[in-house]
């Protein structure tokens, strides 16, 4: 297995990144196949199969059908279903954060919006950016990031309640914890902390990451009127109610992030005053410890404020303001979800069947993953090549991003399409011609 050492940092190719899904393929053309998918995509930033065939450098004429094939699993000698790929994804992003001291993952859903789709199948209903009901799919997702700076994805599953014998989104999210904390065991990693949005503040996912995987964990609360106590025997009140009795351990100013009507999210400097201390849900049963952020400088309508529940240490204004830290690393996932949209565009894909959807969007992300990984060997000749021809500016504590990695490697990419045109036409004007004639002066 091709593991990144954090003691090395190292850029692995793409086909050598493709080889840890190689025991899900017993036939060599087809694996090949699969690696040119992945080019395909990192090529064309699309999820239209007809594109990412048309991306691929030296392709044969017959590289859309074979595509097709092995999305649609039409070849028997593969185990290529979608839940073999995820599994693959989250043992190997496990693989590279290999004895990390600690791991923060990210878990959260992306909505896939199907707006004008009538004939995909299972199509479920999710909501746009106005908060409507739509057609579309669903999706959970975990990034972790290592303490040393190492991110990878660590989970990636594409799914409808629509579909026959679907049992409930909470086993998707048991199965996705349960499997990404046994895989960070095997690689080494022992201090995990979950970072997860309010979606998920539900009791059965408390004791999921407390008390039965031993992991710590910051999550949005989202049931402010929940029943609670101040002790296991005291009388049950208001969530918010109880927290807004405790004292007010301090104030501070932080950028807090607010969503536009669009999506786009801008960091507003914000008036904080911290309450925090432990709590009793579920009866008295389950002990918690909560930090309560109000915003009084805020218009009325948005006094609200934030409920953090965590079984992390709250009881000074530092320890309190550290749970607050973890839950604003949380938005790095937005960014990843913007940037896998519009860079390698999974909301393009349109098949008909399911299962082959699923692949399609998985592959999208496995391409993703590998993009991750060269942005930890940013100090490779390679890497700094692509960053170059990326458009970045070079910046001593700023490295590059994803963005423009893999902007240089399409690049890359390009240039080799446009060898490999030249020798098949060989009497095509040369790109050096071709420039001249096109931008004139502006190119000399």
């Amino acid at each position: 297995m091709n593991t990144l050492q954090h003691a090395k940092y190292q850029a692995d190719s793409l086909h050598d990144y493709a080889l840890n899904y190689r025991p899900l393929f017993r036939d060599i053309r087809v694996f090949n196949t699969f690696e040119s998918l992945l080019t395909g995509i990192l090529g064309s930033g699309s999820g239209c199969i007809q594109r990412i065939a048309a991306s691929i450098p030296g392709a044969a004429d017959n590289s859309e059908r074979r595509l097709r094939r092995l999305v649609h699993d039409e070849n028997k000698r593969v185990s290529f279903s979608p839940d073999n790929l995820s599994q693959t994804l989250t043992r190997e992003g496990a693989q590279f954060l290999h004895d990390a001291d600690s791991v923060e993952v990210i878990v959260d859903g992306s909505d896939l919006r199907k707006p004008q789709s009538q004939n995909l199948p299972y199509l479920d209903h999710v909501r746009d950016l106005q908060g409507q009901l739509i057609n579309g799919y669903r999706t959970l997702e975990a990034i972790g990031r290592a303490s040393d700076g190492r991110q990878a994805i660590l989970f990636q599953q594409t799914y409808s309640t629509q579909t026959p014998n679907f049992i409930s989104e909470k086993r998707i999210l048991k199965d996705a914890l349960f499997a990404i904390v046994r895989e960070l065991r095997a690689a080494g990693v022992q201090k995990i902390t979950f970072i997860m949005d309010r979606g998920f503040d539900d009791l059965k996912v408390f004791r999921w990451l407390g008390a039965e995987l031993h992991v710590k964990f910051v999550i949005r609360g989202m049931h402010f009127d929940r029943s609670t106590q101040r002790t296991p025997t005291a009388e049950p009140q208001a969530l918010v109610k109880l927290m807004d009795s405790f004292p007010v351990l301090g104030r501070f100013t932080m950028k807090r992030p607010v969503k536009d009507k669009r999506g786009k999210v801008s960091w507003r400097p914000t008036l904080v005053e911290v309450r925090a201390g432990e709590i009793w849900l579920d009866h008295g049963k389950l002990p918690m410890n909560a930090v309560r952020l109000a915003f009084p400088s805020c218009p009325r309508d948005d006094r609200e404020g934030w409920l953090l529940l965590t079984n992390l240490p709250v009881d000074t204004l530092e320890a309190a303001g550290a749970v607050v830290r973890l839950y604003l690393s949380r938005w790095s996932i937005e960014d990843v979800f913007e940037w896998t949209k519009q860079a390698l565009g999974w909301e393009e894909v349109r098949l008909l069947d399911f299962p082959a959807f699923q692949r399609l969007v998985t592959c999208i992300w496995i391409a993703a993953a590998f993009v991750f990984r060269l942005g930890a060997a940013k100090e490779t000749p390679e890497v700094k090549l692509l960053a170059s021809l990326g458009g970045y500016m070079f910046h001593t504590g700023r490295p590059p991003g994803k963005k423009i990695l893999l902007r240089g490697l399409r690049r890359l990419v390009d240039e080799e399409m446009v060898r490999l045109y030249h020798r098949h036409h060989p009497n095509a004007p040369t790109p050096q011609q071709t420039l001249n004639s096109l931008l004139g002066t502006l190119h000399k």
